[in-house]
């Protein structure tokens, strides 16, 4: 149905549901019908500009996504294709509605896959990104100033729905920071934003199997601040760990798990997080890189001994690894 001026606002369901990972409800109308159509007032020209400029940044963001989705299929590179599938899911499912009277968007030109690198195909992408965050912004601010809170929380709801954790970096050290940084200061902010971030997590983690993925998706983007804004900061490297912990144990986020947990034992080699084991487990039971299992089963035995339960397992499972590929070794060498 199309949205008239004289609806009675109803605020979208902005939270998500504990122990399911779902994003908030779509817009209802007064009437408790979902929101399909949304009607740009003929007379306001800034309006229908903003909501132009809007759909044309939607339809490049995704056709810089599919492209560089497209390139990933042809190079094999499976877990950056994966990376732009979701990414490309998470945009499209963040409007569920469309304006109407705005006119066309304007459409980019065709890419070849052919043509171009993977720089230029990532570089496209997170223009696209920003550009279509930053009309989603314009126009929620324009709704803002005239009034219109029923369309302004319509652009909140879109903003709510796209997931932070599923827009990607494609390149690691983007997001991670180098693994040259030294937690050599102790900054109140830094704490108060650790301890708060922390809560969260805690919170979220509420009991085996059900999670508070709205407190994690919190926690995450808290921890994250901490080390980009105090990179100095005494709390980086338990930052870098429960980066980690809630990539691995919330959004199944496995590199982007391992590249934090690498983190947070290089800025404190003396951690006593088990950032290694966990690492070790990802390599063992998620990607079977038994090898790079076996190197850091071998690191936890080194350095997490103030968890012996842990010490004991890793040798157990290099015992375990090792026999298994002895076996197999023997098993494909030629009979004579």
């Amino acid at each position: 149905m199309t949205i008239g001026k004289n609806i009675v606002l109803v605020m979208a369901l902005m939270v998500f549901v504990a122990g399911c990972d779902s994003p908030p409800a779509g817009p209802k109308t007064a009437d408790g019908e979902t929101v399909k159509v949304v009607a740009v007032n003929p007379s306001d020209a800034a309006e229908a500009a903003a909501v132009s400029d809007l759909q044309s940044a939607t339809v490049a963001y995704k056709q810089a996504l599919k492209v560089l989705r497209a390139y990933y299929v042809k190079t094999g590179a499976y877990t950056r294709q994966v990376w732009a599938e979701k990414e490309l899911a998470n945009l499209l499912g963040a409007q569920t509605f469309t304006f109407e009277g705005a006119g066309s968007p304007a459409v980019p030109p065709s890419a070849s896959v052919e043509a171009i690198n993977e720089a230029a195909a990532v570089e496209a992408v997170l223009a696209g990104r920003r550009n279509w965050k930053r009309c989603l912004t314009e126009l929620a601010d324009y709704y803002s100033q005239k009034g219109l809170n029923f369309k302004l929380a319509l652009v909140r709801n879109i903003q709510a729905r796209f997931d932070p954790i599923r827009a990607y970096p494609y390149f690691m050290h983007a997001e991670v920071p180098p693994a040259d940084l030294k937690p050599a200061e102790v900054i109140p902010a830094a704490d108060t934003l650790f301890a708060e971030a922390l809560k969260l997590y805690k919170q979220g983690k509420m009991l085996p199997g059900i999670a508070d993925y709205s407190k994690q998706r919190q926690a995450l983007l808290k921890f994250r601040q901490l080390v980009d804004k105090y990179p100095a900061s005494t709390k980086i490297a338990r930052s870098a760990y429960y980066i980690g912990e809630i990539y691995k144990e919330y959004f199944a986020e496995n590199l982007r798990a391992l590249a934090w947990y690498e983190r947070a034992w290089q800025w404190d080699r003396h951690i006593t997080l088990p950032a290694r084991s966990q690492s070790a487990y990802i390599y063992d039971f998620r990607l079977g890189q038994y090898e790079k299992a076996i190197a850091l089963y071998q690191e936890v035995i080194k350095h997490e001994q103030f968890d012996w339960n842990r010490v004991r397992y890793a040798r157990q499972r290099i015992k375990e690894l090792t026999e298994s590929a002895e076996q197999k070794l023997q098993t494909e060498q030629p009979k004579r």
